[in-house]
């Protein structure tokens, strides 16, 4: 017995590789084989949506309490902070006339969550149940929109809730993605997910759905293959105590994400509003510059660009991951 002791005692320590190698050879799940077997990191690059990240809200305050001193200034009644008068959010609305539309008695207000393509919360709505989805879609924000040749696909949108598509038809020119992606979901191993074969308007009222799939992952799908994460968090009666009783503040933003923005690669001080692609004159590719350097580099003193303009240009606001 005394022997037995001693050898176990002399047995080599592992380093930290053997260690994590004979753990991953235990895993019998199908996503611990997928990441044994991987060549390298693209298992983990894949599964980026399993970091857990918290960004800053960049909204400031109560929304709620803004909205209602916001409707009072438009009418001409004196405002002020709820937290300096004392007064409640329902005492503060009463000083607006009664010809503001208000909500319906027994409103319900659903709480919708956005997400990016890396499952980070970027977006937060109070949206009324009595609005419908396009509604919703105009109120939300994304910098692709507006960036490059963003504005040319921007009235073509669908969402993807319960099974179901709502594509955004408002508009004659717009393309309907649901269609193709209907047929790629029937041919794939996806086609049980679907509910109907053809899409719905985004006209549809979010309390005229058959249910609100709470907690369950929807997506909103613009710009032609971007998808976004849509997560139906909560649902509440409307209260007059803490919600904003007037109809025009709905969809209300109570979370955004503060997004990174670059400086001008020329000076390094101001932010940049300019993204140049392609320029030959330019050491980075792309490079971004703000008005002053911009102008300077690229225009003479009337305006015009310089030549040769072999370049592409577009207005920069932030990124967008």
């Amino acid at each position: 017995a005394a022997g037995g002791q001693e050898e176990e005692d002399q047995q080599p320590l592992l380093l930290i590789e053997q260690l994590k190698r004979l753990r991953s050879l235990r895993v019998r799940t199908a996503s611990g084989t997928l990441a044994r077997n991987s060549p390298g990191d693209d298992f983990i690059i894949a599964n980026r949506q399993g970091v857990f990240c918290v960004f800053t809200n960049c909204v400031q305050g109560d929304p709620h309490e803004r909205w209602v001193e916001r409707v009072a200034t438009r009418y001409g009644v004196a405002s002020g902070s709820t937290d300096a008068s004392g007064e409640s959010l329902a005492q503060a609305a009463t000083r607006v006339p009664d010809s503001a539309p208000r909500l319906e008695p027994g409103e319900v207000i659903i709480t919708v969550a956005v997400c990016n393509s890396l499952g980070h919360k970027d977006q937060e709505f109070d949206v009324l149940a009595s609005q419908s989805l396009a509604e919703l879609r105009d109120a939300l924000y994304f910098a692709s929109d507006w960036m490059f040749d963003g504005p040319t696909r921007i009235k073509s949108a669908c969402f993807f809730i319960d099974g179901i598509f709502y594509s955004d038809t408002r508009d004659p020119t717009a393309i309907d993605y649901s269609t193709e992606i209907i047929e790629f979901m029937k041919q794939s191993k996806m086609g049980d997910r679907l509910r109907r074969d053809s899409s719905l308007t985004m006209d549809v009222r979010l309390c005229d759905l058959e249910r609100i799939p709470l907690g369950e992952r929807c997506v909103y799908v613009h710009q032609g293959d971007i998808e976004h994460s849509i997560y139906f968090t909560q649902a509440r009666l409307a209260n007059a105590e803490h919600d904003c009783p007037f109809v025009e503040a709905y969809p209300i933003l109570t979370f955004m994400r503060r997004h990174q923005k670059r400086r001008c690669y020329v000076c390094w001080q101001n932010f940049a509003i300019w993204i140049v692609l392609d320029s030959h004159r330019c050491p980075h590719n792309p490079s971004f510059w703000c008005a002053q350097c911009f102008r300077h580099f690229h225009q003479d003193a009337d305006g015009n660009f310089l030549c040769p303009v072999d370049y592409k240009v577009f207005p920069y606001l932030h990124d967008d991951v």
